[in-house]
């Protein structure tokens, strides 16, 4: 919705502007000349406020903030801060859209006069009046009005939930540190020293820096996983700042995407599961995941913490990393230094590994450590009622509810307490003579240094320690390897979860390097992936040839990828609904409060609860079908349950199954291109009112609505050739033909991949 003073009568308008007034009027003027009137008269009309001008041309989105009372359009709350990263002008300075745009007659798209010593676009001026809080409300009246009577006359899902008020929902994201900008700046440069030069060392030329477009596109993709819209793309693509890269870089950093997308990252890694079999709930552990990378908690803490707690995932849900493997204390702790430490032992499970220096034996000392995990409810635990008061419960109430309340007081029984006097022994068909059958196995690193098991502490706790040190040789390189491969596609050493002793990284010099500077950020990874994007390197052009996992790889520039099954979804759904990222999963407060049990738990209170968890079942699904296009569920990938059906457009396109440690699949396959073809998730973005059609509706003239298309989808302008061909097709086909190039640009390579 725009609000904004006619263009004619300006002077009227806005008779306070003082100083500004005459070069706002001459500018009007010379913007409405009887040469210029007819392309002119297809942008926004001019604004003016004594802060700040902001006009945007063919998308529709104006923010005034004015000490004289103009009016302030905040729908969008992150579009504030993007704005005033990109914008810095002096009074009567036009800034100009790219120069490939001037052909178009758009010579005027953005214009920002700041008079007397403004410190911010965002400045606050004196109270207003009440006749200028009239004028205000007034025109805000007029404004509500008329997006209602378009709004009542569409009648999809799409245009009901943009017409409706975006939740109001405050997801706080720890900011990138501002104080240590010089120093992520000279590590970037250092990081490009050591690629630089080992690409002359050995003759490869490093790949030309990336356009404004591609590395914009690709900044929005790798940091929050999804596409800028057209708005925002225009709005950086304008600026002449010499660094809005990196402003870029921060302020996407500090959105509620990176969390999201950082999630969706370790969601396939750590295989998350929103629930298990025998009522197992570990939605709690994924949400506490998420909600540690929204407040940029030390990842060597995060890991810590996840091999080390107690008790029920609601009750601390740091317990679903060990209940995710329920059972199975082995398996699980394969899986652990295999995901941190970038080793494979699996094979030493059963005997000798083939390909590999472990044995049995150093499998076994290693497993030691965690011996006394247990995966069920400890007989001495006082979160759990006794059996007597459950059976007494039971005999209370019918059948059917008697075997609901055995199946809800055994989902309390999930959770993790150690037995310190447990131990482990070598299994009974132990084959080697390093070691008898049954013999009670020693707890050893395989290794590194022994951890010091300190006065009080348990060999668990010392077992987390290791793993997490700064000094145990992989840990830190396993995860700075991972964080590389995530921003260029591959890693210093592939397979990152596969290191041998005899593994060498495809530049030595630069993992070491990477290794130090995650140990110097105290494994902050925010402000890790923060040096990887400043570096040139990241920013030059992809390597179109791709990755040969036969041959190593120098690091010209980044690896073409696609789009992961979530960058694509996330996409999509930017593109069809407006702030996607305030829409959350249902709370399950009200699940849980029905669920738990302890053991003041009365005989009346567990004969509830077969129907309170019932009750709270059908409130948590109610609560799901709110947000519906075509029975899709419209919540970024992160926001919807873990993991999804197989048919889910979201499976179709490569989600991991959450089975097998994986970071999901980016092979095409033929439900894909059928998705993309006649899906819902398709039809969504072509509706009235969704996000994309009413940016494309509120620009003036058939080339100005193609670029849009073009910036929202592709992330570019439209070349010559392409905005003929486009604009032929509108003509030809009226108003379906905006839908038909929509859906051609869904459908190329260009959209579904990273350049």
């Amino acid at each position: 919705m725009i609000r904004t003073p006619a263009q004619t009568g300006l002077n009227q308008q806005f008779p306070s502007l003082g100083r500004v007034k005459k070069p706002l009027l001459r500018l009007h003027s010379k913007m409405t000349d009887s040469r210029t009137s007819r392309q002119t008269s297809e942008f926004l009309p001019l604004l003016a406020a004594c802060h700040l001008i902001c006009l945007q041309v063919a998308v529709g989105r104006v923010i005034i903030e004015s000490a004289e009372g103009c009016i302030v359009d905040r729908s969008d709350r992150s579009e504030d801060s993007f704005r005033a990263a990109f914008l810095d002008c002096k009074t009567g300075d036009i800034v100009k859209p790219p120069g490939y745009l001037s052909r178009f007659w758009i010579a005027v798209s953005l214009t920002l006069i700041l008079v007397f010593s403004a410190s911010s676009v965002m400045a606050v001026g004196p109270k207003l009046s009440k006749r200028q809080q009239a004028i205000k409300r007034e025109a805000e009246r007029k404004a509500r009005e008329a997006q209602r009577a378009v709004a009542k006359a569409r009648n999809n899902q799409i245009a009901k939930t943009n017409e409706r008020e975006t939740p109001q929902v405050e997801i706080k994201i720890a900011p990138v540190d501002a104080s240590v900008k010089s120093q992520i700046v000279q590590s970037a440069a250092r990081i490009d020293a050591i690629i630089e030069a080992d690409l002359l060392k050995r003759g490869i030329p490093p790949n030309p820096p990336a356009t404004d477009e591609q590395f914009l596109r690709r900044a929005y993709l790798d940091i929050t996983g999804r596409v800028p819209r057209g708005r925002y793309a225009w709005s950086f693509l304008a600026s002449d700042r010499s660094d809005k890269r990196s402003l870029l870089i921060d302020h996407l950093l500090n959105q509620p995407g990176y969390a999201s997308h950082l999630f969706n990252y370790w969601a396939g890694v750590l295989r998350l599961n929103d629930n298990g079999s025998g009522r197992l709930y570990l939605r709690p552990y994924g949400d506490w995941l998420k909600e540690s990378f929204e407040d940029n908690v030390a990842f060597d803490q995060l890991v810590f913490e996840m091999l080390t707690a107690e008790g029920k995932t609601w009750e601390n849900p740091a317990v679903g990393y060990k209940l995710r493997d329920r059972g199975m204390p082995l398996d699980n702790l394969n899986n652990t230094v295999r995901i941190f430490l970038g080793t494979q032992i699996g094979c030493a499970q059963c005997h000798d590994h083939p390909f590999d220096r472990w044995t049995q034996k150093e499998f076994y000392e290693l497993a030691a450590f965690e011996s006394g995990v247990r995966t069920n409810a400890s007989p001495q635990s006082d979160n759990m009622p006794d059996n007597k008061t459950v059976n007494r419960a039971r005999e209370t109430v019918d059948e059917k509810s008697a075997r609901r309340i055995r199946t809800f007081v055994n989902a309390n029984r999930h959770q993790v307490y150690e037995n310190p006097k447990a131990v482990l022994k070598f299994p009974a068909d132990y084959a080697y003579d390093n070691a008898g059958a049954g013999e009670v196995a020693k707890a050893k690193v395989i290794f590194g240094e022994m951890p010091k098991m300190e006065k009080g502490q348990s060999s668990r706790e010392a077992f987390a320690n290791w793993v997490t040190s700064r000094d145990t040789p992989r840990f830190a390189l396993t995860i700075a390897n991972r964080m590389w491969k995530r921003a260029m596609g591959v890693g210093v050493i592939e397979p990152v979860d596969d290191l041998r002793d005899d593994t060498e990284p495809m530049n030595p010099e630069l993992m070491n390097f990477l290794v130090d500077e995650i140990k110097r950020l105290d494994f902050n990874l925010k402000e890790f992936m923060r040096i990887i994007y400043h570096t040139r390197t990241y920013q030059r052009q992809v390597s179109y040839d791709g990755y040969d996992a036969t041959e190593p790889y120098y690091f010209p520039g980044p690896v073409l990828r696609r789009m992961t099954a979530e960058q694509v979804w996330d996409s999509l759904l930017t593109l069809s609904i407006k702030s996607p990222e305030s829409y959350l999963r249902p709370d399950d407060d009200e699940y849980i409060t029905a669920l738990n049990l302890d053991q003041n738990s009365t005989v009346q209170e567990i004969a509830a609860v077969a129907t309170r968890v019932t009750e709270a079942q059908r409130a948590m699904s109610k609560a799901e079908a709110t947000q519906r296009y075509k029975s899709v569920t419209l919540r970024r990938a992160s926001e919807l349950p873990q993991p999804l059906p197989d048919a889910h457009f979201l499976r179709q396109f490569g989600q991991t199954d959450r089975e097998i440690i994986s970071e999901g699949s980016t092979e095409g396959t033929v439900p894909q291109l059928l998705a993309l073809f006649n899906g819902p998730i398709t039809h969504m973005m072509l509706e009235a009112g969704s996000v994309i059609s009413t940016e494309v509706t509120q620009a003036n003239g058939i080339s100005n609505r193609v670029r849009i298309i073009f910036l929202s989808i592709l992330g570019r302008m439209p070349t010559s050739d392409e905005l003929r061909i486009a604009a032929g097709e509108v003509r030809k086909s009226q108003s379906e033909g905006f839908g038909n190039v929509i859906w051609s640009l869904l459908n190329t390579r260009e959209f579904l991949f990273i350049q």
